[in-house]
């Protein structure tokens, strides 16, 4: 039982990125006192300004990410923030209803460089209007990744664990799923714009496998059987319409596991760095939908 909580640990954490950046957080939100829902938030402070993004379901089927502000007082060590920009969703969206239950957080006990923060949040549409209320609580990515590497130790110490185990434990690929949007198989992700023109640079973000992939925008190939390497492919997208559906399909996988291709989605305030997880034959899809002007 002891070493099956750690499992339970290493699992719900296993996407945290290696770096050592004080302002990460992971943890939960909490509605409702039964659903816990993952959030992560990684963000700047500066002269009393916080910017940064959150992620919410963070490998889920609802997976979406935003852009937080707040302030920060060092005097009462209260701290806010809200969300206030949807940067891609993996939820079902429309043109005519593209509004989400935006987190508006507050806590009067957080010291920068604590490594746990909670409190409670309200939940808001756009134009203030009330969803879900809840609480959140995280701790530090640094504090994490403390407890998962002394985890691994105990791992590789113990005569009890096969070692077929502790292999897996040892080579457990920790992806920093914040800045990284999992492309998966039959999957949708959302990505609101007011460019009339983004840019894509398709890649190998890893070890050079032989990888080929082709895309496609509104059905029509722009890209055909590519071979992926280290050196970045530039696409120009035109965006005409209120839609541009943009699919990225693997037409083979090279000799180390799925095609895992980086594509990176830039547009004037943006840039999304996303990596396909596919099989040969499979597909994933990019919508690009045009922010409507008010």
């Amino acid at each position: 039982m002891k070493y099956f909580n750690f499992f339970l640990v290493l699992f719900l954490f296993c996407h945290i990125s290696q770096g050592q950046e004080k302002n990460r957080f992971a943890g939960f939100i909490k509605i409702q006192d039964t659903l816990l829902i993952k959030y992560k938030i990684e963000f700047q402070e500066n002269g009393g300004l916080i910017s940064g993004y959150s992620l919410t379901d963070h490998g889920g089927e609802h997976e979406t990410k935003s852009r937080i502000e707040g302030i920060y007082d060092e005097d009462t060590k209260k701290i806010s923030f809200k969300e206030v920009g949807l940067i891609y969703t993996k939820s079902p969206v429309s043109l005519d209803d593209f509004d989400f239950c935006n987190v508006d957080f507050t806590s009067s006990r957080f010291k920068l460089g604590s490594d746990k923060m909670s409190g409670e949040f309200k939940g808001r549409f756009s134009d203030g209007t009330k969803c879900l209320d809840g609480e959140i609580a995280m701790s530090s990515v640094e504090k994490i990744q403390k407890r998962v590497a002394k985890f691994t130790k105990k791992v590789k110490k113990s005569n009890r664990i096969a070692d077929s185990i502790k292999n897996k434990v040892q080579n457990i690929k920790i992806v920093d799923t914040l800045n990284l949007n999992v492309l998966k198989k039959n999957e949708i992700t959302s990505i609101p714009t007011s460019s009339k023109t983004l840019k894509l640079f398709v890649y190998d973000g890893g070890q050079i496998d032989d990888d080929l992939i082709s895309i496609y925008q509104d059905n029509k190939p722009i890209l055909t059987k590519y071979k992926i390497s280290a050196s970045k492919k530039v696409l120009e997208i035109q965006l005409n319409n209120d839609i541009t559906r943009i699919k990225i399909l693997s037409e083979s996988v090279g000799s180390i596991g799925s095609n895992t291709a980086i594509i990176e989605v830039l547009d004037k305030g943006n840039t999304i760095k996303t990596m396909t997880n596919l099989q040969k034959g499979e597909t994933t899809e990019i919508d690009i939908l045009k922010k409507k002007t008010k």
